[in-house]
């Protein structure tokens, strides 16, 4: 069947207007020999051999012109197709079967493999060995060019030699095919694996050869510079790197002194570190030169989650210190105050009852904040497992709707992406963490008008901050928002924006997320409404060779 080609096949076409050039000077080396051997008694055929490679000349020049209109697989078909055809006629004009440019024939078989691997197998051997067949049968019939007289060559006449040749040279054109079909397929499959490799680096990398054309370029590279397509390969830099806005890049690429370290800011805002180094061969001569592309938003994302789990560790150690030093006094002073209310009561001393009970409560909030320091310093490691995450999101929307401060007119929505992976973590933390965040979403829409909490999960996408595949989980309120020099400090212990917070739930959901290797996010708009994104890498991810293996 045919089908498109992937984006390679113009390289593909020009290769094999290159070999063309090879199986024509192969050509004027099988009329030289055999003009050799058959001298001035084959002349009209020598000259018909010579007139057809300069036809084939021309048609090779016009071929190698028209290579930007190869746009599917079966036009390269096409190609060899012709090459094919014009070899059958050379070798009926310099000795058929017994020609020495039957070699030509083994050439274009493995050249099939080559520009088109695993495309139409034994296609090319077996229109070979039909046209080595017609040739075979033209010189059985006497019809060749020449007879056996004039040139002195009985033994491309001879029946039994003509048979014998024809059956070994089609039995060797599919044993060609056949080695030359693993050879290249080996050979793509290291292509292919290299290709992934480069590909699920975090960083974008296209090489450049010696004349300026790009030799390679991953995904990330084509994401991070916006192009439309990506760069194909035999592409010169300044089409593959096209408009205004990629001229500060094309400059990088072109620079004379090597190695060099520059920020670029891309044309979505990102900024990005671009590192330009020549590429050498072993003998220390220069081949060509390779950019990488880093996006420094992203690591700036991963240190400041570095940064506050670092913060959170140490604050942890401290609180553990503190909560046990504090809690035993503090259920005593409780435990007295909660006595005196009573007997302040007993006896009507009102004013002494009131400030008793103040105590109790004060006492209680300080309660609290010990419990919430020591859940910060005794956390415990996630038990990880595969979470599918459709029944955990399902339960977290119905405790969110069951919390008192709900308010009543408040729609909560749940929009979870179709075929979702699961993902390795512990679901209690995870579902504290989720629940945490919903909960705060609900305190922040108070007395807000048409107040709505959504939760959302789904594949991450370019705003990826990890290295891997992940999901993108969120929390979505139209509460009050936060100011943007707030946002930093959300997860800072003991910092709130509640009177009667204790800074340290969002602290607890910092640690459990850096906990699951995820990052944190918080977007918001004061006046409109607060976003908390939660990215967390998937269980497990399948690469699959079939983009360049099977073509689709």
């Amino acid at each position: 069947m045919l089908e498109s080609v992937p984006p390679q096949v113009a390289a593909q076409a020009r290769l094999l207007s290159l070999l063309r050039l090879l199986l024509l000077a192969l050509g004027l080396g099988t009329v030289t020999l055999f003009a050799a051997g058959a001298g001035q008694r084959a002349v009209g055929a020598l000259e018909e051999a010579r007139l057809l490679l300069v036809l084939v000349c021309v048609a090779a020049a016009t071929l190698a012109v028209s290579v930007s209109w190869v746009k599917a697989r079966w036009q390269l078909a096409l190609h060899l197709v012709f090459d094919v055809v014009w070899i059958g006629l050379l070798l009926h004009w310099t000795g058929g079967v017994g020609s020495p440019g039957v070699v030509l024939l083994f050439a274009v078989v493995l050249i099939g493999n080559l520009v088109l691997p695993g495309y139409m197998r034994f296609l090319m051997p077996s229109l070979c060995g039909m046209v080595l067949s017609v040739v075979a049968a033209f010189y059985l019939s006497d019809r060749a060019p020449f007879d056996a007289a004039q040139v002195a060559m009985p033994d491309l006449f001879a029946p039994g030699r003509v048979l014998g040749n024809l059956a070994v040279q089609i039995a060797a054109l599919f044993l060609v095919d056949v080695l030359g079909g693993q050879l290249s397929r080996r050979l793509l499959e290291s292509r292919v694996f290299a290709g992934e490799v480069l590909d699920q680096l975090g960083e974008g990398v296209i090489a450049f050869d010696r004349h300026g054309q790009v030799a390679y370029a991953n995904a990330e590279a084509t994401r991070l510079l916006h192009l439309p397509t990506p760069p194909l390969t035999g592409t010169p830099a300044e089409r593959a790197l096209p408009g205004p806005q990629l001229q500060a890049v094309r400059i990088l690429v072109a620079a004379e002194r090597l190695p060099l370290l520059q920020r670029w800011t891309a044309p979505d805002g990102r900024q990005l570190v671009i590192r330009v180094t020549e590429l050498r061969n072993r003998h220390s001569q220069p081949i060509g030169r390779t950019m990488i592309l880093a996006d420094e938003t992203r690591l700036r994302l991963l240190e400041d989650s570095a940064r506050r789990a670092e913060a959170l560790a140490a604050l942890g150690e401290m609180a553990a210190g503190i909560a046990h030093e504090v809690r035993n006094p503090l259920t005593s002073l409780r435990g007295c105050a909660q006595e005196l209310a009573e007997d302040a009561v007993r006896h009507g001393r009102s004013d002494d009852a009131r400030l008793a009970e103040m105590i109790v409560a004060e006492s209680d909030r300080l309660g609290r904040i010990v419990g919430d320091f020591l859940e910060l310093s005794r956390m415990r490691p996630p038990v990880k497992g595969e979470i599918e995450l459709e029944p955990l999101l399902a339960s977290v929307r119905t405790l969110a709707g069951a919390h008192p401060a709900l308010p009543p007119d408040c729609g909560i929505t749940l929009d979870l992406a179709k075929d979702l992976p699961c993902i390795l973590a512990d679901s209690d933390q995870l579902r504290q963490v989720l629940i945490n965040l919903m909960v705060n979403g609900i305190e922040a829409m108070h007395g807000r008008p048409q107040p709505r909490l959504g939760l959302r999960a789904h594949l991450a996408g370019e705003d990826n901050p990890l290295e891997v595949a992940a999901v993108r989980l969120s929390v979505i309120d139209t509460g009050v928002g936060i100011p943007r020099e707030q946002q930093e400090r959300m997860f800072t212990p003991f910092w709130s924006t509640k009177p009667q917070g204790t800074g340290l739930g969002l602290s607890v959901v910092g640690r459990i997320i850096k906990e699951h290797e995820g990052v944190l996010r918080i977007d918001s708009e004061p006046g409109v409404g607060t976003e908390v994104v939660v990215f967390l890498p998937v269980a497990s991810q399948t690469r699959s060779f079939k983009r360049a293996l099977g073509g689709g």
